[in-house]
């Protein structure tokens, strides 16, 4: 005789005693103090030593961001995984079945609200985890403290670190194999591993990455802030046809947002913060988009119709003269400008490759004009048009140009195809999710259609830091510079 369902679900596994037990610790625990915000707890797993440890030292404290995610939907979750609602209205037999089965649906639905899912939540999403990973000093050896108190980091995707992810953009890189040698993994880095500007960082002194301005506030903003975009231009419309992003018009006024944060810790004392923010480095690398995503895309801008490639990059330079004045009165003095590099030869542009030359030639000499025009720029600059400051101008065409040219020297066997991407040498579009990426990344010149891999960017980060040369900074280098 078959059972009934009320004798059915009375024998239910999730009825006996020992199963709450077992779940005791899942439960979360909210503290509050009179005229606090509570705070939700997940309690540490059992172990021997920690059995006889007071209530509050077996506490961990979940990330604010999460919290506040845990906060608001933890009683909707609650109503829609009890008992009642799961189990109950099911046909006897199938309740029995899943009844029996309700510890590991219980581990499933719960493993995020134990420190160590909480863990591996924040690394996948890249909350609360920027500002705590240490650099891994394997590379070379770096200065035990910082030599500018801030760095601040305006540009487009060679150096975004995440600010595109939560927006609607194809412009993006928060997916797996992005990241894939990046200590947090993925976190928006058009990349394997580290940026430019982290390497940068790194030899600059500072312990930590810089974190992106989207998710940056407080005390935080006082140690520097990347504002970069993927897809972003000097001009608004760069970019528009990858989706939304951040131009540097929008880049410097979130600047301008910050500075504003900042002078409360200050007091409102404008000298010490503009005394603050005058030893501080600033990072801008602007101009590729504007000719990969505006130029030399006719079928969807006109610019390339509205202005000779001449024109054009008096017109762009004519906007980041404006551009860079304003982080001038936003307080900067130490500024890093670095030209386009050679776009003409990344493997996005392969293309339209002719048969004779491995680069789009047209591309590049647009792209000289507008280099020789910033480095003039730069010199009108130092030269009392902003009186105080002192610009750098990085020379991207030079230094890509002659890693190019001894990649093999510099150990790369491999600089006509990406690490991953789609088409003809991994160099018609970037990377798509999940895909299967090289297994060797330190043999790759290119990680994707238009990124290097982290190898060249150390190479290059540390090239133009302490060179010995003009050709790659000028009129000094980003040690010298930091050392003002």
């Amino acid at each position: 005789m078959s059972k009934t369902k009320k004798q059915l679900m009375s024998s239910a596994p999730w009825r006996v005693e020992e199963a709450e037990d077992e779940f005791q610790d899942a439960k979360l625990k909210v503290t509050s103090q009179p005229g606090a915000t509570p705070t939700m707890h997940v309690p540490k797993k059992k172990t021997k030593r920690s059995k006889d440890q007071d209530y509050e030292d077996s506490l961990t404290e979940i990330d604010p961001e999460l919290r506040y995610s845990f906060q608001r939907n933890f009683q909707f979750l609650q109503r829609v995984f009890s008992i009642d609602t799961v189990v109950k209205p099911l046909p006897p037999l199938m309740a029995y079945n899943v009844s029996r089965n309700l510890n590991f649906f219980t581990r499933i639905f719960t493993q995020f609200f134990d420190p160590e899912g909480i863990a591996s939540a924040q690394k996948s999403l890249g909350i609360g985890q920027e500002e705590k990973v240490r650099f891994n000093g394997r590379a070379w050896s770096q200065p035990q403290q910082a030599q500018v108190p801030g760095f601040f980091i305006f540009g487009d995707s060679l150096v975004d670190n995440g600010n595109n992810n939560r927006i609607i953009t194809l412009s993006r890189a928060n997916y797996r194999p992005y990241g894939i040698d990046f200590p947090q993994g993925v976190t928006g880095r058009f990349t394997n591993g580290r940026t430019y500007v982290d390497v940068l960082a790194q030899l600059l002194g500072f312990q930590t990455y810089i974190p992106p301005y989207s998710r940056t506030r407080g005390a935080a903003l006082l140690r520097g802030v990347n504002y970069a975009s993927g897809a972003a231009g000097i001009r608004n419309e760069t970019g528009d046809n990858l989706g939304a992003h951040t131009s540097m018009n929008q880049q410097v006024s979130n600047f301008g947002n910050t500075v504003a944060e900042m002078s409360r810790f200050f007091r409102g004392d404008a000298n010490a913060l503009s005394t603050y923010l005058g030893r501080c480095i600033f990072y801008s690398g602007m101009g590729s988009n504007d000719y990969l995503n505006n130029y030399f895309m006719p079928n969807f801008y006109t610019s390339s119709s509205d202005y000779t490639m001449k024109a054009y990059a008096a017109a762009l330079l004519q906007d980041y003269s404006r551009q860079l004045s304003q982080l001038y009165a936003l307080g900067a003095r130490k500024v890093i400008v670095t030209g386009v590099g050679q776009i003409g030869h990344t493997l996005s542009t392969s293309k339209v490759y002719s048969n004779s030359s491995r680069c789009n030639e047209n591309i590049n000499n647009a792209i000289l004009i507008f280099n020789s025009g910033l480095k003039k720029m730069v010199d009108n600059f130092n030269r009392g048009q902003l009186p105080g400051a002192k610009f750098v101008y990085l020379d991207s065409y030079q230094s890509t140009f002659d890693l190019f040219q001894n990649a093999s020297a510099a150990g790369f066997d491999v600089i006509d195809k990406g690490c991953c991407g789609v088409g003809r040498n991994n160099g018609q579009i970037t990377c798509l999710p999940l895909q299967q990426a090289c297994t060797d990344r330190t043999k790759y010149l290119f990680w994707d259609a238009f990124h290097p891999t982290e190898a060249a960017n150390i190479l290059l980060g540390k090239a133009s830091y302490s060179s010995n040369t003009q050709s790659y900074t000028y009129p000094i280098n980003i040690q010298q510079l930091a050392m003002l």
